[in-house]
C-alpha cells in the first residue's frame, strides 16, 4: 500500500519497498555466488524471510529476479532451487571459454595497450596479497579484474559480446569461489596468471594465447574432476 507521496509526487512506500527488495536480491545473489547456497539447494521463502528479517514479498520478488539471471530455478509445486548445471554444460562452457579468452589474451599482447596491462599487473599484485592473507573475496575480485581487463584490452566488441553472453548463461563467479577452495589451487592459479601477464608484457601473441588457454583448461579440469564430485555425487 502507498502511504502518500513526497514533494515531487513519488510514492514513498513503493520506493522503500523497492530498496528492500534490491538489498535482499543482492544479499541472496552474493550468497549464491560465494557458494554459501550451493547448486541444487532448495531455498525456502519462509526461511529466507526469517533469515533476512523481511516479509515474504521482497523475498519472492528477489527470487524472480534471480531466476531471470539464471541463478535459481522456480519449479511449480516444488519450490525454488539454486541452479545446478550439468557436467556437459560445464564442459561446454570451459571449452568455449578457453578459445575465446585465449584469443583475447593474444590480441592484447599484440596491441600492447598499457592501460589494460597496468590493470592486469595490479590484479596479479592483489592476488598475491589475497593468498598471503587468505582473502578469497579479494582473490575473486582480482581474478575478475584480470580477465575483464584482458577482454577490454583485446578491443574486439564481437568477442566481448560473445564471451559475456557465454558466462552469463552460468554464474561463473560461483565456480571461481569453489575452485580456489581446493588445496593448492590458488597458488597454481596465481602462477598461471603471472605467466599470462609476462607473455602479454613481452608482446608475444602466441605465448599469451597459449598460456591463457592452458590456464582456462586447468581451471576447467579442476572444477570438473574435483568440484563436480561435490555437486553431483554429494562427496
Amino acid at each position: 500500500m502507498v502511504h502518500g507521496t513526497n514533494k515531487e509526487g513519488f510514492p514513498i512506500t513503493t520506493i522503500l519497498t523497492t530498496s528492500i527488495t534490491s538489498q535482499v536480491t543482492n544479499a541472496i545473489r552474493e550468497a549464491i555466488l560465494k557458494g554459501e547456497y550451493e547448486p541444487g539447494r532448495k531455498l525456502s521463502e519462509a526461511a529466507l524471510s526469517e533469515h533476512y528479517k523481511v516479509s515474504r514479498t521482497p523475498i519472492r520478488e528477489a527470487l524472480k529476479q534471480l531466476e531471470r539471471e539464471g541463478l535459481v530455478e522456480i519449479i511449480p509445486r516444488v519450490g525454488t532451487c539454486v541452479t545446478k548445471p550439468t557436467e556437459k554444460e560445464l564442459d561446454e562452457l570451459f571449452t568455449l571459454k578457453e578459445v575465446l579468452e585465449g584469443l583475447a589474451a593474444g590480441l592484447l599482447a599484440e596491441r600492447g595497450s598499457e592501460k589494460e596491462i597496468e590493470i592486469i599487473r595490479k590484479a596479479v599484485t592483489d592476488m598475491e596479497k589475497a593468498i598471503q592473507t587468505s582473502d578469497n573475496d579479494l582473490y575473486v575480485k582480482a581474478n575478475d579484474a584480470f580477465h575483464e581487463a584482458i577482454l577490454d584490452g583485446a578491443d574486439n566488441s564481437k568477442l566481448n559480446f560473445m564471451l559475456n553472453m557465454l558466462l552469463n548463461q552460468i554464474p561463473y563467479t560461483r565456480y571461481v569461489y569453489l575452485s580456489i577452495g581446493l588445496p593448492d589451487r590458488r597458488k597454481k592459479s596465481l602462477a598461471e596468471h603471472q605467466a599470462i601477464l609476462k607473455a602479454i608484457e613481452d608482446g608475444k601473441r602466441e605465448e599469451a594465447e597459449k598460456t591463457m588457454r592452458e590456464h582456462v583448461k586447468s581451471s576447467g579440469i579442476r572444477l570438473k574432476e574435483a568440484i563436480a564430485k561435490k555437486l553431483y555425487e554429494g562427496k
